[in-house]
């Protein structure tokens, strides 16, 4: 039996980006790295709150994990890395 693809067919998708557009996030919401050279960023987030986050920069085309992806959301505030997604997109 064949099955039309609603729209909750999509709903399980990742949520795909790239290292580059997660420094730009970071750069945006003006996040510094705790020192030169480090891994952790720190700044205050858009809900106004002092956040930390952990990111290892590689290369601008480099895919983000979708674990990953949902790991810097939480850590920036953001309910999932769709939210994240949506912000993103919003600001460009």
């Amino acid at each position: 039996m064949y099955h039309s693809a609603g729209p909750s067919a999509f709903s399980n998708m990742p949520i795909r980006c790239n290292q580059g557009e997660i420094l730009l996030l970071l750069r945006y919401l003006n996040m510094q790295p705790a020192r030169q050279g480090s891994k952790t960023y720190l700044g205050v987030s858009r809900d106004g709150v002092l956040r930390r986050c952990y990111f290892c920069y590689h290369e601008d085309s480099t895919p983000v994990a979708t674990g990953t992806a949902n790991a810097l959301a939480s850590q920036l505030g953001f309910g999932n890395a769709e939210a994240m997604r949506d912000y993103m997109d919003e600001r460009r």
